[in-house]
């Protein structure tokens, strides 16, 4: 399948902002696939599409509803085997990196805290005929595990983003001083932004 030919199958939204960078057939697979199960799933609790990006390794698509959003994100880049993707929930700018980095928590982690005795992680990113289970099993885990945040009650969210990021170091900036020997010092955003949202 070509990308006009994904393009003539989910119509693009007016609101959309739309991206593609010589999308490979297995990232148009896997966006049509994001789109066809999750799209009616959260379009039902009021969020709607606002970016879709699909590249030769990457696809990345966002749905928003007012301050808090989801994003389904999945990566066959070489150098990021075991290739995988995830669920993103998230609060505020999803565009800013600062912001969507601090401020967002992977599905898995709300898995974990829901239910500790199960093995939760990423999801193993799928090909050929898997992609429609694995995606299908995993709007099943949306459904069950971050109903909260789906209906808007961001309590345990922001419960679970305080201890993922209470521990977390800031980025660190590595930089010569006259003398040529280097320091190290924290980023200033990323402090700012752990002291905010831990």
């Amino acid at each position: 399948m070509g990308i006009l030919e994904f393009f003539k199958r989910n119509k693009i939204s007016k609101m959309e902002l739309v991206k593609t960078k010589k999308p490979s057939s297995e990232q148009i697979l896997f966006a049509e696939n994001v789109l066809a199960i999750f799209s009616p799933t959260v379009e039902k609790f009021g969020f709607a599409r606002h970016r879709t990006e699909i590249e030769k390794y990457l696809t990345t698509i966002i749905y928003r509803k007012d301050k808090q959003y989801i994003k389904i994100s999945g990566s066959t880049y070489p150098t990021d085997y075991p290739y995988s993707y995830n669920i993103i929930l998230g609060e505020g700018d999803s565009e800013d990196f600062y912001e969507w980095d601090w401020n967002s928590i992977a599905l898995w982690r709300m898995k974990n805290k829901i239910d500790p005795k199960v093995k939760a992680s990423e999801f193993e990113f799928p090909f050929g005929k898997s992609v429609k289970f694995s995606l299908e099993n995993a709007n099943i885990e949306l459904k069950k595990y971050g109903l909260t945040f789906l209906n808007g009650d961001l309590k345990l969210f922001i419960e679970i983003r305080k201890e993922q990021n209470k521990n977390r170091e800031p980025y660190k900036i590595h930089s010569p001083d006259k003398n040529g020997k280097y320091t190290t010092k924290n980023e200033q955003k990323s402090v700012e932004q752990q002291e905010k949202y831990s």
